[in-house]
């Protein structure tokens, strides 16, 4: 495994930031593995104790488990547990994608269409590490309009429990091609300010994917 570089001012929220990209990068652990503080210390160039505390943030948002006596995971895939993810994500994503139809404005929207069109181009190079993280940032800017920061702040950590639960580096292009073109509906429905629809077409999209994730 390759170092880790932090720099030397607030090491426990840079330790957070780079912990947290790597565990949902699924590169060099999976949904269940043990992680090790004193390995992710040596990578890092740090005491334990930035990382312990990057640990308790990550345990808090739900991607990480701290089981007594037996050490620190990265949270396992865990059927129901992930439906019920899905079905929360359904009703605050829904809430959310209505109340920023009622919000949005015209630098919003172009964000908006700007990762969609990110989105289109990673799918068109093969790069299903660069699709996640736009539609993670898809996601997080439909969340943020709704301007309600609790529920945008209980939809990021529901994104990132599912994305954690669901890490999958062969997920194949026309799947990814169906998620996008749901998105371009959802954020369609936005621009037009019709928050009926775009509620209805976020909540058809987490149901499909939930669905598709039922059927693997």
């Amino acid at each position: 495994m390759k170092p880790l570089t932090l720099q030397k001012t607030n090491l426990a929220e840079q330790a957070y930031g780079v912990i947290h990209a790597m565990l949902l990068a699924g590169k060099d652990v999976q949904p269940g593995d043990k992680i090790s503080v004193e390995d992710l210390a040596r990578r890092l160039g740090v005491s334990r104790s930035p990382v312990w505390a990057a640990i308790a943030r990550l345990e808090a948002e739900g991607i990480i488990e701290v089981r007594p006596r037996q050490g620190v995971f990265f949270l396992g895939f865990n059927p129901q547990r992930l439906m019920e993810i899905f079905a929360v994500r359904e009703e605050l994503e829904g809430a959310a994608a209505r109340l920023a139809a009622q919000r949005v404005t015209p630098a919003a929207l172009a964000g908006l269409r700007q990762s969609v069109e990110r989105q289109r181009a990673s799918i068109t190079s093969d790069s299903q590490e660069i699709y996640a993280a736009e539609a993670t940032r898809f996601h997080q800017l439909l969340a943020n309009l709704s301007g309600n920061a609790t529920m945008a702040g209980m939809i990021e950590r529901l994104w990132a429990q599912t994305q954690a639960m669901c890490i999958r580096p062969d997920v194949k292009n026309a799947i990814l091609d169906k998620r996008t073109d749901e998105h371009a509906r959802i954020v369609e429905a936005v621009a037009q300010g019709d928050g009926a629809a775009a509620e209805a077409e976020t909540r058809r999209h987490i149901r499909r994917i939930a669905g598709e994730i039922r059927n693997l």
